[in-house]
């Protein structure tokens, strides 16, 4: 009789300790919905350079403040880099490419973002909190006064697990 009384209060206790773990691992569970999102940066340096196909490969990309209109945001105010390449095939046909977007935030854990085609994005995994990141969005390139600058306008949602 008391090695059940024993086994029971470890049981209850095991139960607890699980059921507290459950509730602190949701509580980390995060998502954040932007309609606002401005990213506000300098241009870098653009490369080009001839293929062997007879193409061109094209990069550059900027660096970047995200601006939310949610404080809560865990990158609002935090600097991002942006790097895109393209191939442009030698056809003259359409080019190619890829853009991918990541930094540090203030805890130090990397985030990160790419282009899923002309407009989208998605939240891709990086360190720390954003490990499990998922969401996207879309977003719009804007014209600013200054030609060193670049604007992007986005909205859509980040989760963290």
């Amino acid at each position: 009789m008391i090695i059940w009384k024993t086994n029971r209060a470890m049981l209850t206790t095991a139960l607890v300790l699980a059921l507290g773990a459950a509730s602190v691992s949701s509580a980390f569970a995060q998502s954040w919905k932007i309609s606002r999102g401005l990213n506000i940066g300098a241009l870098t340096p653009t490369e080009s350079r001839k293929l062997p196909d007879g193409g061109t490969y094209l990069s550059g990309g900027a660096r970047y403040v995200v601006d939310t209109e949610d404080p809560t945001y865990p990158i609002t105010a935090q600097s991002m880099d942006c790097r895109w390449m393209c191939k442009v095939p030698a056809t003259g046909k359409e080019a190619s490419c890829v853009t991918v977007c990541g930094g540090a935030d203030k805890d130090g854990d990397l985030f990160a973002f790419r282009s899923t085609g002309p407009g989208s994005y998605e939240a891709i995994p990086g360190t720390g909190k954003y490990a499990k990141a998922s969401g996207g969005g879309t977003f719009e390139l804007l014209q600013p006064d200054d030609p060193a600058m670049t604007l992007t306008r986005w909205k859509g949602t980040l989760n963290l697990k």
